[in-house]
């Protein structure tokens, strides 16, 4: 009787110490990293001047000629569509975060009116200049006039400013 005892006893101690220890474990788990709420922010240039800067709370959406693209914007006169065309726009979404460090892939240089504007370090898939220009989403670094940041920020470029690209090794 005493044994049965004894061996009841030291398997409500056992589960006891197996219920903390596992609840210590789920607390010493590495809290997952969320993306910082951002609002997206559309800068265009002309003759390397900032023209405009907005909030952007929708887009881009290409219109159907792909000569101009429209975002809903948000400022001191409300909601509302803006088209953009031609110069140099870029749209920061915002920080990003990633499960592992991708590896630098390009380097990106912007100009507008023969001034450099911006430069970004582009991680991740290496790609063409032409495709940063059509609007492609990259994720990159990036050093300027504009925007000044060290985290990853998730980018896409359009317009006619001029866009020099290198590849990395």
């Amino acid at each position: 009787m005493v044994c049965k005892r004894e061996t009841i006893i030291n398997k409500i101690f056992l589960l006891f110490f197996i219920v903390i220890f596992a609840t210590f474990c789920v607390y010493l788990q590495p809290v997952e990293a969320k993306p910082v709420k951002n609002d997206a922010v559309l800068v265009c240039f002309s003759g390397g001047r900032e023209i405009v800067r907005k909030t952007v709370i929708e887009g881009p959406f290409a219109d159907e000629y792909k000569f101009a693209h429209e975002v809903k914007v948000v400022d001191e006169q409300g909601e509302h569509q803006l088209n953009f065309a031609g110069g140099l726009c870029i749209i920061d979404r915002g920080a990003v975060t990633v499960k592992s460090q991708p590896q630098l892939s390009d380097r990106l240089s912007c100009y507008s009116g023969g001034k450099k504007v911006i430069d970004f370090e582009v991680y991740g898939r290496e790609t063409t200049v032409d495709e940063y220009l059509e609007g492609r989403t990259f994720v990159a670094k990036a050093r300027g006039n504009v925007f000044n940041f060290e985290s990853l920020h998730q980018y896409l470029v359009f317009g006619g400013g001029a866009c020099i690209g290198e590849e990395t090794d």
